[in-house]
């Protein structure tokens, strides 16, 4: 083993290499001295530990809520159509209105509530399947749900008014059409939002930076 005025070293380039191993001839390519030691024998293993918890991140994170809001939905449908059926009923049995108008003063209470609260529980599927349309294919499902919902509770509350018949059925048809299409596009809305927020909807995305 040479001797060298910095000690002894065991071969290949003296001074700093004093006390480690020569470098190999590969090692001796590179400009800085710094990127020609070898990597610890740890560091394979801590990038395939970063990698597998990167996916398993990934993995955790939940798809769109459609048992929740179909669950909500059909929930929806059942106790909206026996609202809309008890409505009906004690409208046309106790103060003599007329609901719903299109259903005609000559139909009588059972019927014509049968048939509203068949229309408000096909509604509230069709809403229902429309969220879960919007989940898959929009980029903000929540605010195009209500964009569509406004415009569609809209339409049913001045499409009444349209229709002839008595103006006390009208408005109580109107009236029953908006309170129900409002309560649930709301619904519908709240439970997609409280189940899996979406950074991109709403006015959260600035603050969760």
């Amino acid at each position: 083993m040479p001797d060298s005025p910095s000690g002894r070293y065991p071969g290949g380039l003296p001074g700093r290499h004093v006390g480690r191993p020569a470098p190999r001839p590969w090692e001796r390519s590179f400009r800085c001295p710094s990127t020609a030691r070898r990597r610890p024998v740890e560091a394979p293993p801590r990038r395939y530990e970063d990698f597998v918890a990167l996916h398993e991140e990934i993995e955790a994170v939940s798809g769109p809520p459609l048992r929740p809001l179909w669950w909500t939905g059909i929930s929806a449908s059942l106790v909206g159509g026996g609202l809309a059926f008890g409505a009906v009923m004690a409208l046309r049995t106790i103060f003599g209105v007329e609901v719903p108008v299109f259903a005609g003063g000559h139909a009588a209470a059972a019927p014509a509530a049968t048939s509203y609260a068949l229309c408000a529980t096909a509604a509230t599927i069709q809403a229902t399947a429309l969220m879960h349309l919007l989940l898959s294919t929009a980029a903000r499902p929540v605010r195009a749900f209500a964009c569509i919902g406004a415009v569609a509770v809209f339409i049913l509350t001045i499409l009444p008014l349209t229709m002839r018949g008595p103006f006390d059925a009208a408005l109580a048809t109107s009236g029953i059409n908006l309170v129900g299409g409002t309560f649930v596009v709301v619904l519908l809305s709240a439970v997609v939002a409280a189940s899996r927020p979406f950074p991109w909807d709403g006015p959260f995305r600035r603050s969760r930076r």
